[in-house]
């Protein structure tokens, strides 16, 4: 598949896999550092995954288990702090920079390999996500190896690849679902490829999504067993509140682009799609993979605001394609340049986790503490043991995801079992499926709740009293507010929660 310009790109000076090695693993080992010396509590989504894994399951509420089976697989070596559920995450990219060297070698030659493997580490996006844990993670790691197998089967039927292809595929949609694009990138390329429509003849191919749909079948009896929820989950955030045409919606999405992928990266992604027709083939294919992905998210989003992550695996190609093009052309500085911002946003990052508590802009006005959500979690678990033990709870229990995602892990090592008192009468996140609020629960109960009201708990217990009022601090401006009740004397079976201020208060 390579032409004249990679043959001389392969030639014998260009930078060899031990510099890369190297460089890469000297800024993973920052990352980690980084994490170590992060003063950002785990942020609810996070300690949610870790809760998780604490009961592994072939399926969750709201994503796949293969990030639930990470953690779990890495508490033994490391341990459960806030650094060490985080770790995959640098180890992560650390493989996939380095199977996107691989990528960008087979196609493009050594230099470009080089580049895209550096460009993509330093991607703003990437060395966002680097310091938390999150679904996207393994998926674009199992992207990059299943689009490293397709190039590789491209050029011949290879039983080895088919495997790899096989086994990407099935842990890339046990990460998230998103991995599906994967094969409208297939599709798309096929539509203008004839060996990427011969993949399609081949048994080799077949094979690998049979073994693929295999590996992701217990995740779907999974689901059919309880009730389809992940999958109803995902069409809800799909839909949202309800589908609306909201035009400036798309916009932001596409202008969120440039901070992900930064601005130089997504404006040279912007001119090769505007050019496509004039690019090679390896260009084209590299493309093939990026659309899917952004196409549908921007077009989603003209009906629903979009996560700037939604469109995440459409950095692995456009990472690949942007740096061959700008190597090929001696556009260097523009490589550079994105390697120095890279630079730049890790060193603040680095800092900014760090002093994260003391951080705040003030010109931000009541955004101005910028790391407002990912703070005050470990202190509402603080605030909520010592009350517990005051009252002489053996059970705490609240109404939130947030919050119940807070206090389980912040009261890991505390000798509390915590629940989650649902609202309605469908289950709200994974919590309300595996630790509702029962009627064996050990009194007495502490309710930890942003809910003022008493009314509506005495509709349940004959013992209703206001066990103080927490404040935690989520930066130097801001603070989180909640109340404790301590609940006794149950009166009838433990029922849905009615919302606050909806029950006569």
């Amino acid at each position: 598949m390579a032409d004249a310009n990679s043959l001389v790109l392969r030639s014998k000076s260009a930078p060899s896999v031990p510099l890369l090695l190297s460089a890469l693993v000297a800024l993973t080992a920052i990352r980690l550092f980084g994490l170590h010396v992060s003063s950002v509590d785990l942020y609810y989504d996070e300690a949610q995954y870790w809760a998780w894994s604490r009961d592994l399951a072939f399926g969750y509420f709201s994503k796949p288990p293969l990030l639930a089976w990470v953690i779990a697989a890495l508490q033994p070596i490391c341990g459960s702090g806030e650094a060490c559920v985080r770790a995959a995450s640098p180890l992560f990219y650390l493989a996939t920079s380095l199977t996107i060297y691989a990528l960008a070698d087979s196609l493009y030659g050594r230099k470009t390999a080089l580049s895209a493997a550096l460009l993509f580490a330093f991607l703003p996006g990437v060395v966002f996500s680097a310091r938390v844990i999150s679904t996207d993670v393994p998926l674009l790691f199992f992207w990059t190896l299943a689009l490293l197998a397709c190039v590789k089967l491209l050029r011949a039927p290879d039983w080895r690849w088919a495997g790899v292809l096989a086994l990407s595929l099935g842990f890339g949609l046990l990460a998230k679902y998103a991995m599906i694009y994967f094969l409208l990138g297939a599709a798309v390329a096929a539509a203008f490829d004839a060996e990427a429509r011969a993949l399609f003849r081949r048994p080799q191919t077949w094979a690998a999504l049979a073994v693929a749909a295999v590996m992701i079948s217990p995740n779907i009896v999974w689901n059919l067993s309880n009730g389809l929820v992940t999958f109803r989950h995902t069409g809800e955030n799909i839909n949202g509140g309800g589908l609306r045409f909201q035009p400036l919606e798309s916009v932001a999405f596409v202008v969120s682009q440039f901070a992900v992928a930064g601005p130089f990266v997504f404006t040279a992604f912007l001119a090769l799609l505007f050019r496509a027709r004039a690019l090679g083939r390896e260009d084209r294919l590299m493309l093939a993979f990026a659309i899917p992905p952004l196409a549908l998210v921007v077009a989603l989003s003209f009906f629903r605001g979009a996560n700037p992550n939604w469109a995440a695996p459409a950095l692995i190609s456009a990472t690949v394609a942007v740096a061959a093009w700008w190597i090929r052309t001696g556009r260097s500085r523009w490589l550079a340049l994105s390697l120095g911002l890279g630079l730049v946003l890790q060193a603040a990052m680095l800092i900014g986790d760090a002093y994260a508590d003391r951080i705040s802009i003030a010109a931000l006005g009541s955004k101005a503490d910028i790391y407002q959500r990912t703070l005050g979690w470990r202190a509402l678990g603080q605030e909520a043991a010592q009350i517990a033990q005051a009252q002489g709870a053996a059970t705490v229990a609240t109404e939130g995801r947030a919050e119940m995602a807070a206090l389980s892990y912040y009261l890991r090592d505390k000798p509390l079992a915590v629940f989650s008192w649902q609202h309605g009468e469908s289950a709200r996140n994974q919590f309300d499926l595996t630790q509702a609020l029962s009627d064996n629960a050990k009194e007495p109960i502490l309710l930890i709740t942003d809910c003022p009201h008493r009314e509506r708990l005495a509709a349940f217990f004959g013992s209703v009293m206001r066990a103080g009022k927490i404040g935690v601090r989520s930066g130097p401006t801001s603070q989180r507010h909640y109340v404790a009740f301590r609940l006794e004397k149950r009166l009838r079976p433990i029922g849905p929660l009615a919302v606050c201020g909806k029950a006569g208060d």
